[in-house]
């Protein structure tokens, strides 16, 4: 009696702690794996590495006809930056046409403008971006579970949500900050978890994971555009000039 209700408070914790994410915009396509089904552990018991982001990101792009993908620039590093480009499937497919339209719409001094009254007749171009510093690294997660929100959600309102926008998710700004980051934090971690801010988890050797790899931070390179994580960005930026931009920190 004992081991069963053990086994039903474990499960009955599993459920709420995916609830606790994804309750509201429940059914979920059950071919679509999950970030914590992916990686092999849930999200924030442990810093997830870029490339596992990257190639969670890949999977979500090769599973579903909702989203594409593509890289935007390589850092110092070598490690790459990419895009999630998330949308009804109709969307996805005519996604070159859509951009086009939306460039035309919106420069009236171009030659190909498109004029029209309904702001309703192109999808918004929304461009959401995380972790610009590498040691705020929940943001990371969070586009993770975005990412797999949107796709694998079958609910009318996330359905809405991909007929009416493109969603454009970049998951990780600055991934040579967030890898130094995530290094020194998954090998300091504690078992149990220390909340102590003196513990050695928390208090990384400088330069730590704020900046890129020549200590720069990117957050300020957006004016100046010298470091290729910023150039890229602003190569897509004059490519797609979203219609609202969000920044995640902490």
């Amino acid at each position: 009696m004992r081991k069963f209700l053990l086994l039903n408070l474990i499960f009955l914790g599993s459920l709420y702690s995916q609830d606790y994410y994804f309750s509201k915009y429940a059914p979920f396509d059950t071919d679509i794996m999950s970030p914590e089904e992916f990686l092999g552990y849930p999200i924030g018991e442990m810093h997830t590495r870029h490339d596992l982001i990257v190639s969670y990101m890949t999977y979500l792009s090769n599973a579903s006809d909702k989203a594409d993908m593509f890289s935007y620039a390589t850092s110092y590093e070598g490690r790459k930056l990419i895009y999630l480009i998330v949308s009804s499937p109709e969307n996805i497919k005519n996604i070159e046409e859509i951009r086009k339209s939306h460039l035309s719409y919106i420069k009236p001094d171009d030659e190909n403008y498109i004029q029209s009254d309904k702001p309703t007749d192109f999808p918004v171009i929304i461009n959401l971006g995380y972790n610009v510093h590498g040691n705020e690294p929940s943001s990371s997660e969070a586009a993770m579970l975005t990412a797999y929100t949107l796709i694998s959600s079958k609910s009318k309102e996330v359905e809405k949500y991909l007929q009416n926008s493109i969603v454009l998710i970049d998951p990780t700004i600055n991934p040579d900050g967030r890898d130094r980051h995530t290094q020194w934090v998954n090998s300091y971690k504690g078992s149990p978890l220390v909340d102590d801010p003196q513990d050695a988890e928390h208090n990384e050797y400088w330069p730590g994971g704020r900046t890129n790899h020549y200590w720069f931070d990117l957050n300020r390179d957006v004016l100046l555009g010298i470091h290729p994580e910023t150039r890229g960005k602003i190569d897509f930026h004059h490519n797609w000039y979203p219609n609202v931009t969000m920044d995640f920190h902490e």
